[in-house]
């Protein structure tokens, strides 16, 4: 009789295990396997009244709406990007310098995360009197870009520039610039929420966006891109969790 019950309550502790190792991780640890990426921006604290008193929270930076028109000539609001993870860069389809080189970067990371259905790129024109979306669109197909995937965008000038800024980024006309334009090479990773997100450098320093020209950098941008779909995968668990418990709680009312 003893050592009945003694197997069985060894296989229900295996059977057990997994999940309580899960539950663990996905619902109890906060940095126990990787270290959140930082919120990039000037954050904003809101005072909250409760029945507790006053308390004072920390809002990140979000991006401000926007409003544009795809290669594929349709409009696409920023709110339908809610989550979405992505990337964001600016672009011209006659830059002579660095474009060419910035897109074979995203190229990659649409190959290496094309695979996860929440994953977006958007890459905004800083000409949009030129790129049309008849342009952006041939200029798409010869990126061999994934049009449910990658967005490359126009609109009216100067909401692109404005859109650029609310990116952190600079966009604008210059004569003198090689191509008539100057804009940034860095890609900006977004989460699910709007928030602009990145590492903490080796020396303490925000990266904030990285540049596609550096190897080392898009390295970087791959190891943190995987970090932000984990913190994404952890975060929608943990409502999946809570909402089955609620579920529950309120049947049994």
């Amino acid at each position: 009789m003893y050592n009945r019950v003694f197997k069985w309550a060894v296989l229900v502790t295996l059977l057990l295990l997994p999940f309580f190792v899960y539950f663990i991780f996905v619902y109890s640890a906060e940095e126990n396997f990787f270290r959140p990426l930082e919120y990039v921006g000037p954050s904003e604290i809101k005072k909250i009244e409760t029945a507790e008193g006053i308390r004072f929270d920390t809002i990140p930076y979000t991006v401000e709406p926007w409003k544009f028109t795809s290669h594929l000539n349709k409009t696409l609001l920023s709110d339908s990007l809610k989550g979405k993870i992505y990337l964001a860069s600016f672009f011209f389809t006659r830059c002579p310098s660095i474009c060419p080189s910035m897109n074979f970067q995203i190229r990659q990371f649409q190959e290496r995360f094309g695979g996860f259905d929440q994953f977006r790129i958007l890459s905004f024109t800083v000409d949009p009197e030129y790129d049309s979306p008849d342009v952006l669109k041939a200029y798409a197909r010869r990126m061999n870009a994934n049009s449910e995937l990658w967005y490359f965008l126009t609109g009216e000038k100067d909401q692109l520039y404005r859109t650029a800024s609310h990116y952190l980024q600079s966009a604008q006309e210059d004569s003198t610039a090689e191509g008539g334009f100057l804009h940034t090479e860095q890609l900006v990773l977004v989460d699910w929420e709007g928030h602009i997100r990145s590492r903490i450098d080796d020396n303490g320093n925000l990266i904030g966006s990285y540049n596609a020209l550096d190897p080392i950098e898009m390295k970087d941008l791959s190891s943190d891109l995987k970090v932000l779909i984990a913190e994404f995968e952890r975060e929608k668990s943990r409502k999946e969790y809570k909402a089955e418990k609620e579920a529950k709680r309120n049947k049994k009312k």
